[in-house]
């Protein structure tokens, strides 16, 4: 094939996938904007990578209790908001597995993120930043070095 073509191709699916994760931080801020007039937003996610990744968003009270929730759950940037309703009424510090239990894993695991995340806050801390891809294959290759070197 020809060189050009190959590299329009991939120059194009590049642009393509630039206005589509341009669209879906629009539909953040769009979804963002009217659970923060509700109050503050506790907010939690987690990485798919090639599988389905999610993020929820609970409009909360000062005590911690929801009013409002929104998820977004999938594996393209395609992927938009959409209402999440069964957590009205519970306090978000107090979310458990047993609340979760019969959400897909993607979502379990930012709920209980977002009630992680608000925790934290509330207590005074920081949330800590997330490793990249790159940072997660260094810690685990340093962390394999180490072992080699305390078995020899």
């Amino acid at each position: 094939m020809n060189f050009w073509l190959i590299a329009g191709l991939l120059g194009g699916g590049y642009i393509l996938q630039c206005l589509f994760a341009l669209m879906q931080m629009k539909d953040f801020s769009k979804t963002f904007g009217p659970l923060r007039k509700l109050g503050r937003v506790a907010i939690g996610r987690t990485n798919g990578g090639l599988r389905a990744g999610a993020i929820v968003m609970f409009a909360i009270d000062e005590q911690g209790v929801i009013i409002k929730g929104k998820r977004m759950m999938g594996v393209t940037v395609l992927a938009r908001f959409q209402d999440f309703d069964g957590f009205e009424g519970k306090n978000v510090g107090k979310l458990s597995q047993k609340d979760v239990q019969k959400l897909p894993k993607p979502l379990k695991k930012a709920v209980l993120d977002a009630a992680m995340n608000y925790n934290i806050i509330i207590s005074g801390g920081e949330i800590p930043p997330r490793l990249s891809l790159l940072q997660k294959i260094e810690k685990k290759l340093s962390f394999k070095k180490k072992i080699s070197q305390t078995q020899s």
